[in-house]
């Protein structure tokens, strides 16, 4: 089979056509996706970590912090501050996402900053639509009534998934930590009044006599130890000459007193002699007068 020239040119030229067909559709259809923006949503489900309930009150504010920074790299930032938190100086660490979480939290609650978005949570979910790509903080206002505030916490939009896809739907169930139960108030203590003692009549015999406390037992002499006695100062070597010398004068005043006495019995025995000797002589003399008075009576006589 041959080919003319005709023949040639007309398959090269429809080749052509075709080919500038599907890079115009090509190119169509990309700008068509740039021009979309895509629209993400984050969903909260609260629930009771005991019974599995839903919580059905807790109000949320959410703020936009950051935006995607369009660059990537180990030297470049992943996002971009938003105009409100642009001077809050804290730099974006996700690996420290909780800690960077509350420091944001309270520099939005220092600056009091608008929210983007605030809802109630409504049989124990609550939703924000609409959003675009970037790094959104979520904060509960206030503590629902039994449980703890949850903690401020960071959401990144879209969510990479674990094989590679992005999650622009995200679905959060944080935990939640119920409040201790107070102990239940226990009643007051009901004391009975306390009723007078019954009189009882006096006794007919008059009580004995209570018996005293035991005195303290009395120490036996020879059990002191003489050697624990107390010293006074006194001293012991003086006594035995002390005692020697008053024997001494014991014994020669008794020497004296019994010579006194024998001079005393002669003494008796010569005045005794001496008596009996004027006895005798007043008896001579008794006569002699007898014979006189007898004489003078025989003169009278003649």
């Amino acid at each position: 089979m041959t080919f003319t020239k005709k023949r040639i040119i007309i398959p090269l030229l429809i080749a052509f056509l075709l080919l500038l067909f599907s890079r115009g559709l090509q190119v169509f259809a990309g700008g068509e996706n740039n021009g979309r923006e895509h629209k993400a949503s984050i969903s909260l489900c609260l629930r009771d970590p005991l019974d599995d309930s839903a919580i059905k009150a807790g109000r949320f504010s959410l703020y936009k912090v950051a935006v995607p920074a369009g660059v990537s790299g180990e030297d470049q930032e992943l996002f971009a501050y938003t105009a409100d938190f642009h001077t809050c100086g804290i730099e974006l660490k996700l690996e420290q996402a909780d800690l960077v979480a509350r420091q944001l939290a309270l520099f939005a609650g220092d600056r009091q900053l608008e929210a983007a978005d605030q809802e109630t949570v409504a049989e124990g979910r609550l939703s924000f639509s609409g959003l675009a790509d970037g790094l959104y903080l979520i904060v509960q206002e206030g503590s629902t009534a039994g449980y703890y505030a949850l903690s401020p916490f960071l959401v990144t939009l879209p969510m990479l998934a674990a094989d590679g896809s992005l999650i622009y739907e995200l679905e959060a169930k944080p935990k939640i930590e119920r409040l201790a139960d107070p102990e239940p108030p226990r009643p007051p203590e009901v004391t009975e009044p306390e009723t007078a003692p019954e009189l009882s009549a006096p006794p007919e015999t008059e009580p004995g006599q209570p018996e005293g406390p035991e005195g303290p037992g009395k120490t036996d002499p020879a059990d002191v130890d003489d050697s624990r006695l107390i010293q006074t100062g006194q001293l012991n070597w003086p006594l035995p000459l002390l005692a020697t010398a008053g024997f001494l004068f014991f014994a020669y005043g008794w020497q004296g007193l019994a010579g006194k006495k024998d001079e005393k019995a002669d003494a008796g025995c010569g005045g005794s002699e001496a008596e009996q000797a004027e006895a005798d002589a007043g008896a001579g003399g008794g006569g002699s007068v007898a014979e006189s008075t007898g004489a003078e009576d025989h003169v009278d006589q003649s």
